[in-house]
């Protein structure tokens, strides 16, 4: 059986591999086959150990482990994680196509089976890792199936950490087990949000390339349009309620702990912890607003909690704005230096100030980010469209592009683009997007083949 610092040790190690980081105070170590076949073993030892204690003690004193045991339990939480998330990141690498890497998949299923078997799971926290990244997996599917699996999964580990967290309940001593789910939820409800956003991408992404698929091959065809307005609505509706959630557990985190440089042992929220849950909730509010059309034109009500379309369509935009000044929020470094974004972080902010100009054109969206000049202009005019979209549109040395446009530079889903022509004219705005789609046909994701794609037109 690991010892708390061998545990401790492993985990450090998958981290660092996960990271590419070469620290000469820590090994760096593969998630692999043989390591979690010793965590199966490990997981069977902490059982018979689980019930030995229950039959020597009594039902008041077997509420919660041993304290050799209860520590093993915390650090194996966060092994399952960091081994989740380090299979999940090379599975993102070696994708082909729309084909999910079959190794990583049944690797990731086994750790959810093993964080499913854990004696007292819910002084595991972390291991709820597992099933989040099991979720993201099959949404990578970029099927049907696969995002009707994942929202399900999502849904059951939402409802497995509310289970975790009444167990806990007002017990003393258990301070470190509620904020280590506090933490983890961040990271559950992040992965649901960002699967609402992927399935809404490919469906309306990809909607002319499945059609026009022979019969036996396609996932949809023209009459299920309805049936995904609908479907993808209240996913993404759902994204944006949860995405919110996020970002103030976040707040709550950084109120009661503080919020941390690297993830160790001890703590997990990361001090640029607003960015993620800010950049997937706006996106999942600007992919909703098109929709919010569609729905309305089949008779459906926006939800108990809006009066009317206007209503909701109002408060969208602003979580939209919300949810984007969260991204923006200043985050210093230990000497009061400000943390710049990471790439991929640059590349979204970019992509959500060009859907916001195209689909809210003139909206305020001040930035007081630097990277680019593009950000300066405000508010997002056409002039702010054109600039965002040359920044995306620049070139390496390899000829790769920065970012395409996302979905706003790939939609074909009809009922989408009447979407967008509405948003448009809310605002004052008549025609310009297809003319944008045809001049920039460089952002459009799809418009090489790209993901098993056939180039796609506005």
């Amino acid at each position: 059986m690991w010892t708390p610092d061998e545990l401790e040790a492993i985990c450090r190690a998958l981290r660092a591999e996960s990271e590419g980081r070469d620290d000469p105070e820590v090994d760096r170590r593969v998630a692999d086959e043989a390591l979690i076949e010793k965590m199966e073993s490990e997981v069977t030892e902490y059982r018979e150990w689980y019930a030995k204690h229950r039959s020597n003690e009594s039902i008041e004193n077997s509420i919660e482990p041993p304290d050799d045991l209860r520590e093993r339990l915390w650090l194996f939480g966060w092994m399952i994680y960091e081994a989740s998330w380090q299979i999940l990141g090379w599975a993102r690498r070696v994708e082909r196509g729309t084909e999910i890497n079959d190794l990583a998949a049944r690797l990731i299923r086994q750790l959810a089976v093993i964080a499913e078997s854990l004696p007292w799971p819910h002084f595991a926290p972390r291991a709820l890792g597992a099933f989040r990244a099991d979720a993201l997996v099959q949404s990578k599917r970029d099927t049907p199936q696969g995002y009707n699996e994942a929202f399900l999964l999502h849904k059951q580990v939402r409802e497995r950490h509310e289970h975790y967290v009444d167990s806990h309940g007002q017990a003393p001593g258990r301070e470190r087990e509620l904020a280590g789910l506090k933490e983890v939820f961040l990271q559950l409800v992040l992965a649901e949000t960002g699967t609402a956003c992927r399935a809404a991408e490919r469906v309306i992404g990809r909607w002319v390339n499945e059609i026009d698929k022979d019969e036996h091959e396609r996932q949809w065809g023209a009459d299920d349009e309805e049936h995904w307005v609908e479907l993808l609505y209240q996913q993404l509706a759902l994204g944006v309620v949860i995405g919110e959630e996020a970002l103030d557990r976040a707040a709550e985190i950084e109120r009661a702990y503080g919020l941390v440089k690297r993830v160790s042992r001890h703590r997990l929220a990361l001090r640029t912890a607003f960015r993620n849950p800010g950049i997937m909730t706006a996106r999942a509010a600007l992919h909703l607003l098109p929709l919010t059309y569609e729905m309305e034109a089949l008779g459906l009500s926006p939800g108990s909690e809006y009066e009317s379309w206007a209503e909701m369509r109002e408060a969208t935009v602003r979580r939209f704005v919300k949810a984007y000044e969260a991204i923006e929020r200043p985050v210093l470094d230990e000497d009061g230096k400000a943390v710049p974004l990471v790439t991929d972080h640059r590349r979204s902010v970019a992509q959500l100030r060009l859907n916001a100009a195209l689909v809210l054109p003139g909206l305020d969206l001040p930035s007081t980010l630097d990277f680019a000049e593009c950000l300066e202009h405000n508010p997002l005019d056409d002039i702010a469209v054109e600039e965002l979209s040359a920044w995306l549109a620049e070139k390496d040395l390899k000829g790769k592009i920065r970012g395409n446009a996302n979905l706003i530079g790939s939609a074909t889903m009809p009922a989408f683009l009447r979407g967008v022509a509405a948003c448009r004219a809310a605002m004052g705005v008549t025609g310009g997007y297809r003319e944008w789609r045809l001049r920039w046909t460089i952002l459009d994701r799809y418009v090489d083949g790209d993901d098993g794609s056939r180039p796609s037109g506005p």
